[in-house]
């Protein structure tokens, strides 16, 4: 399968993970869920910005989608800063923690939504991440040498 298979199918796991914390917050309270739907948009859209709009392979990337909105961004590709790292890895962490307390009440809940971004976390990883030349991804910097002269 390809790389743009698992991009397209990683994103739509998490959006379904999403989903299920979304409903779980819904029943204790709309406004929870809601706010936690919006945190998810500004967590996205600072990922797109921070991240993914400074990646010279947005018009290829294997997710199809944030690379086309990552394209709208007027920004060039190079190195990322440590703040920008920092704002990735904090939108992603209060994506992933907000909801934890009220997904464990539900035990299946809790399971479902880990499972489904482990499996979205592993196709990244395996697939999408190894298609990818950006070179000034972090990830990318931890493959071997031989694996990105293959790509």
């Amino acid at each position: 399968m390809s790389a743009r298979f698992h991009g397209v199918m990683s994103l739509t796991l998490v959006a379904v993970a999403v989903i299920i914390a979304a409903l779980v917050l819904a029943q204790v309270t709309c406004g929870w869920a809601i706010m936690y739907l919006l945190l998810c948009v500004a967590g996205g859209s600072a990922i797109l910005y921070a991240y993914c709009a400074k990646c010279p392979c947005k018009a290829c990337c294997a997710h199809v989608l944030p690379g086309k909105i990552a394209g709208q961004f007027p920004r060039k590709s190079g190195p990322y800063s440590v703040i920008e790292l920092s704002g990735v890895i904090v939108a992603g962490l209060l994506i992933l923690g907000l909801p934890q307390l009220w997904l464990w009440r539900s035990v299946v809940a809790g399971i479902a939504f880990w499972v489904l971004n482990a499996i979205a976390f592993v196709q990244i990883l395996l697939f999408v991440c190894h298609a990818c030349a950006n070179t000034h991804c972090p990830v990318g910097k931890m493959r071997s040498p031989h694996v990105r002269n293959q790509m």
